[in-house]
């Protein structure tokens, strides 16, 4: 079938258009209307990969049929969005939802960026709720041609196939009947993060839920002692940002000593993996020796005293020798900052000494240290 834009309404033709003289019209229902348009400038911006295609202004999405348009990213190559609706019952009654919309014709040239959906009706310039009763954008993103829930797109689901995406909504809100209008952006990629997305991604900066870098994740779990998640933790971040800290020379990679006292804890802490925040809490209070405090210009001081992104002190803490090594080799470690410098770890290696290690241009190396000499430290959350 064929349409021509006429005076802004949708005319239906069953013969293609150019055989027609003085065709005879058939007036659509005002639910099955469709028009075209793309908006001016989207197409054609050659400094961006945004672009935005409002499909049917003023009337009501054909719901299962396929919508071919350009999009910024994909170039020349055509691509097909295809919404379709879901009956939900509601005490014997109910409505048809918009429940998903299927994208095809995805070229290779959109790998690497967020599609934002977008949904309007009729009479407003606001967006519509697509999911959640609140989320009006839903971000898949091509991961190297294989498509995935984008950042703030929790709550839908993605199917990915060669080219195509369909994106899901878990409890649709937009009623069928008001949805007249679809826009699809591509843009940069926006990584998703454990706060708003629940995906948590080892290597992400800024990805965990203080802010930090998520270096290490196990999909069994392990146990950090006396932290938030104690017997149960899946993942450890380093701090990326200064945060919120008390003692602002408390930020990331602080130059601190590891005690002012040569003989504290000898012997008492450990450099097992886990054992980090425990050993942190045992360098405050000196191993709960009598008359003992904080030593507010050590490491363990300034770990205690920092509140992450998310206001979280208390919770983090210096990583023991093995956390450290996780860290120094970590493939995102020069991303994030953690090279060519001294880290103090939190475990002891004799009475007068701790460890540490030197990230040093890829080479890490064990060494003792005087517990009174100053030397970086990156702080370390468990969740």
């Amino acid at each position: 079938m064929t349409y021509r834009e006429e005076n802004d309404a949708a005319d239906y033709y069953d013969d293609p258009i150019e055989l027609i003289s003085q065709p005879k019209r058939k007036k659509l229902s005002s639910g099955l209307a469709l028009i075209l348009f793309i908006i001016s400038g989207g197409l054609f911006v050659q400094t961006t990969l945004a672009a935005n295609i409002s499909l049917n202004s003023g009337s009501a999405v054909e719901f299962g049929q396929g919508i071919s348009m350009t999009a910024a990213c994909s170039g020349n190559s055509v691509l097909t969005v295809t919404p379709n609706s879901t009956f939900v019952n509601v005490s014997g009654s109910g409505s048809h939802y918009l429940n998903t919309i299927t994208v095809s014709g995805i070229p290779s040239t959109c790998n690497g960026a967020d599609f934002n959906i977008s949904v309007y009706d009729s009479t407003t310039s606001n967006a519509l709720a697509m999911f959640n009763s609140t989320s009006k954008v839903a971000v898949v993103y091509s991961n190297a041609g294989t498509f995935e829930v984008g950042h703030g797109g929790s709550g839908s689901t993605v199917s990915s196939g060669s080219g195509t995406f369909t994106v899901t909504f878990g409890s649709p809100a937009a009623l069928a009947s008001n949805v007249s209008r679809i826009t699809i952006q591509s843009s940069s990629h926006v990584p998703a993060n454990c706060i708003d997305d629940g995906v948590c991604v080892v290597g992400a900066i800024g990805g965990g839920p203080g802010g930090g870098t998520i270096f290490y994740y196990s999909a069994a779990g392990f146990s950090a002692p006396g932290t938030s998640c104690n017997l149960s933790c899946h993942y450890l971040e380093w701090n990326q940002t200064a945060g919120t800290v008390t003692n602002q020379n408390m930020g990331v990679d602080a130059f601190l000593r590891w005690s002012s006292d040569t003989s504290n804890l000898a012997g008492v802490t450990s450099t097992a993996f886990g054992a980090g925040y425990a050993n942190t809490q045992k360098m405050l209070t000196n191993n709960g020796a009598t008359g003992s405090t904080a030593d507010t210009s050590g490491a363990a001081y300034g770990a205690s005293r920092y509140g992450g992104t998310d206001g979280s002190v208390g919770q983090w803490f210096l990583p023991s020798y093995e956390e450290l090594l996780l860290m120094s080799q970590s493939s995102y470690r020069t991303a994030g900052g953690l090279s060519g410098n001294y880290y103090w770890s939190s475990s002891e290696d004799a009475t007068n000494s701790s460890r540490g290690i030197g990230v040093d241009w890829g080479a890490r190396t064990s060494i003792a240290w005087t517990k009174n000499a100053n030397f970086y430290t990156r702080y370390v959350r468990a969740f």
